[in-house]
């Protein structure tokens, strides 16, 4: 089976999504967790939604539409799993590894209220998603995000939400969403999984169907302000309005026509988007260890601007480090399985 040729709107949500993490990690850590000024960025656009939120939403949409659009034909559920598998888990395992041992090595203590048997949620890539449902207090969490988790779930589903797109897109949005926003009202998911996994659906349903027409970018460029403006009114959930926020986002920019896009953009994105588990990765444990050596609240603005500077050249390079690393170690296990 050929490869599918790449979607540059798709590279563009992946880019945009990526930016919006790392500003916001780099934001939300040298502020000490916004209890210091701002000094270089805001951490909530326009109408009150928070960039985090807005990065994670981009991330949940784009990921679904991903999947659907490289999903094989005839589809086979083993080899999806087999797939998603290979592609999560060894590049996790890797930097797990390397990040775990410096903090380990550097920062004596650090893990001691972790609990032994919480290395099976390191193991299984769901550690900061346990942390944040509050399913346990302390684990051995070092690299990665909590959506690590809520993406992982989505993955088991989306065998069953793609091929019950296929046999009814509109009863199959109708259960999903009374499940997900039922499951979002009783607060059970502490917001990881119920919105999220209606974003999740929405990519798959936009890239199972034909790219919108003229006319329904209309709306699209509406919903922001629209909703700004009903938010003074009334109160709207945060996650809701993110999420709506988001797919309009999402639906602007898979508008931009393939022809008119510069051939530097191009490149550039497709290269953050083959990076980008790397860097989803790495950025917050680097983060985390440059901002131990400055006294956050004497921090200049200029010196937080080279901060940044620092923080995005040095994730690069672990990025891309990690990313080099990952395909050597493959090449390795393989010869050694092969016969």
């Amino acid at each position: 089976m050929s490869k599918r040729p790449r979607l540059f709107y798709l590279d563009l949500v992946r880019t945009v999504a990526l930016v919006c993490i790392l500003v916001v990690h780099f934001n939300a850590t040298v502020t000490g967790y916004f209890t210091l000024p701002h000094k270089l960025f805001t951490s909530t656009l326009p109408g009150g939604v928070y960039l985090g939120d807005f990065g994670s939403s981009l991330f949940f949409i784009v990921s679904g539409a991903a999947l659907a659009y490289t999903a094989r034909r005839p589809f086979s559920v083993p080899a999806f799993y087999r797939r998603r598998a290979m592609a999560v888990y060894p590049m996790f395992w890797l930097a797990w590894c390397i990040c775990f041992s410096l903090r380990f090595v550097t920062q004596p203590g650090y893990y001691a209220a972790a609990k032994t048997p919480t290395l099976l949620l390191t193991f299984l890539g769901l550690d900061n998603f346990a942390v944040a449902a509050g399913i346990v207090s302390t684990d051995f969490a070092c690299v990665g995000e909590w959506f690590l988790g809520s993406i992982l779930f989505f993955y088991l589903l989306f065998p069953l939400l793609y091929k019950a797109m296929q046999r009814s897109r509109l009863f199959t949005w109708l259960v999903t969403a009374v499940l997900a926003l039922a499951l979002h009202a009783s607060g059970l998911d502490r917001q990881l999984i119920g919105v999220h996994l209606l974003e999740f659906l929405f990519g798959i349903w936009f890239v199972g169907g034909r790219r919108p027409a003229r006319w329904a970018l209309v709306p699209a460029v509406l919903t922001w302000p629209v909703l700004w403006a009903l938010g003074q009114v009334v109160a709207i959930d945060a996650k809701i309005f993110c999420a709506l926020v988001s797919a309009a986002v999402f639906t602007l920019m898979s508008a931009w026509p393939d022809r008119a896009v510069p051939a530097p953009l191009a490149r550039g994105c497709a290269l953050a988007g083959k990076y980008s588990y790397a860097v989803f990765l790495v950025h917050h444990f680097l983060i985390l260890q440059l901002v131990q050596r400055f006294d956050l609240a004497a921090l200049t603005r200029r010196d937080t601007a080279l901060l940044f500077v620092a923080y995005l050249i040095l994730t690069a390079l672990a990025s891309w480090g990690l990313y080099r690393l990952d395909a050597r170690v493959r090449a390795a296990a393989g010869r050694l399985a092969a016969p």
